[in-house]
């Protein structure tokens, strides 16, 4: 264990439950097995549950638009029927754009003044020598540029679950301005993270040495799983992105099936558990009624990875486009940990990230734009029927341990750059 401590600024830190605290907590979990000690600075939301164990965290009240307006989930994100959601749109692009952010996004004034102060003092008293940041949202990116002012000595990590300028999903206004102002921004740190190949090459536009960090599995899955269920069930769980991601393939197997009489309706199962089950509920209503369609609003975490586990099947749905792959949400590494078998939708042209993944783990297959589940839905739709209600399924496990904590990461470079 080295001898120096590092410093998290986190605003989506857990206890806060969605993914992106999750991924926040396997690094900060990963650093206390390569820092002697880890502090964090997070947001406090009143969310349930405690702070990580054997980490010295410091929560500060959240007094900004989201703690105002956010919705009532239990991570204070708006569901897709949300009113306030519909109306905002425009102003949520803006409100997350600079130079606008400095007053409205995550954080807001308040919170990055204070975390500066308590930061500044717990560098000078613990001779911390390593901060990281995260964004979504600036602030702490932000107050991390502070720091590296006043202390040059401070080794810092700026890390990125998303894009900032995103060209697909469009969050942002003046998309070039965004870019010139986040150079400025990260120019000073050492090292700028992203999730994916696929992402950053859109991140080296403003730090031409960014490297892949990837989202980690914790646990392997079991080396075979095979659970029973009276009917063949098809999970989904976590958020829906409307026009980015499709169903549509899917829904053409399953009618397409149905019609020919390969496939008997009352069989078939589809499970939802998110906060966007309006928008699920729109998507599936093509079904034919006898189908049975499961669908309910957020779950906690362990019922989301217990339905996951007994699924006959996992459904992922991601997008991408020209020169643009590699959403790899944690998600993905959830469903990997459960050991069931993954159809993986891409909205767009083919995914080769998201492929050389599940695929070269055995853990599923990826299907893009124009191409169809149908015959592999079937197939393993037979296996159920003639076994007894169960898919057996068995990952490549020696190819999949490279992802796991502790493992070498940003490794892979043999994907096409397009930029």
């Amino acid at each position: 264990m080295s001898a120096e401590k590092i410093l998290f600024l986190a605003n989506y830190f857990p206890p806060r439950p969605a993914v992106a605290g999750r991924r926040l907590g396997h690094l900060a979990t990963w650093a206390l097995d390569h820092y002697r000690k880890v502090f964090v600075i997070r947001a406090d939301r009143n969310f349930a549950g405690d702070d990580l164990p054997d980490l010295d965290v410091i929560a500060l009240p959240a007094r900004d638009l989201r703690a105002l307006l956010g919705g009532p989930g239990p991570a204070h994100t708006l569901p897709h029927n949300s009113y306030r959601k519909k109306v905002s749109g425009p102003l949520l692009r803006l409100r997350q754009s600079f130079p606008f952010l400095y007053l409205t996004d995550d954080g807001g004034p308040i919170y990055r003044r204070e975390a500066y102060r308590e930061a500044v003092r717990l560098i000078e008293a613990e001779g911390i020598t390593t901060v990281f940041s995260s964004f979504r949202p600036w602030s702490d990116h932000l107050v991390a540029r502070q720091l590296k002012r006043r202390f040059p000595h401070l080794h810092w990590i700026a890390d990125f679950r998303d894009l900032h300028a995103d060209p697909v999903r469009r969050d942002v206004w003046w998309p070039k301005l965004q870019i010139w102002w986040a150079r400025r921004v990260v120019r000073r740190a050492d090292e700028v993270w992203g999730v994916s190949e696929g992402q950053v090459q859109y991140l080296k536009e403003i730090f031409p040495a960014a490297t892949v960090r990837r989202n980690r599995l914790f646990n392997l899955p079991p080396a075979s799983t095979a659970p029973q269920s009276d009917r063949f069930t098809i999970v989904y769980t976590g958020s829906l992105y409307d026009r980015l991601q499709s169903i549509g393939p899917l829904l053409n197997s399953l009618q397409e099936l149905v019609a020919r009489g390969a496939m008997l309706p009352d069989d078939i199962e589809l499970i939802y558990r998110g906060k966007d089950e309006v928008l699920w509920r729109e998507w599936t209503s093509c079904l034919p009624a006898s189908m049975h369609c499961n669908t309910r609003s957020y779950v906690a975490p362990a019922s989301a990875q217990k339905l996951q586990e007994e699924a006959q099947m996992l459904l992922l749905l991601n997008w991408s486009a020209e020169d643009y792959y590699g959403v790899l949400t944690a998600k993905l590494y959830d469903y990997l940990s459960a050991g069931r078998p993954i159809l993986a939708l891409v909205n767009g042209p083919d995914d080769p990230e998201l492929r050389a993944i599940i695929e070269g783990t055995h853990a599923g297959k990826v299907y893009a734009r124009d191409a169809s589940p149908t015959d592999w839905l079937l197939g393993c739709y037979q296996q159920w029927k003639e076994g007894g209600g169960r898919v057996p399924w068995s990952s490549d496990l020696k190819t999949m341990a490279q992802y796991l904590e502790g493992e070498a990461v940003g490794q892979t470079t043999n994907y096409p750059q397009g930029r």
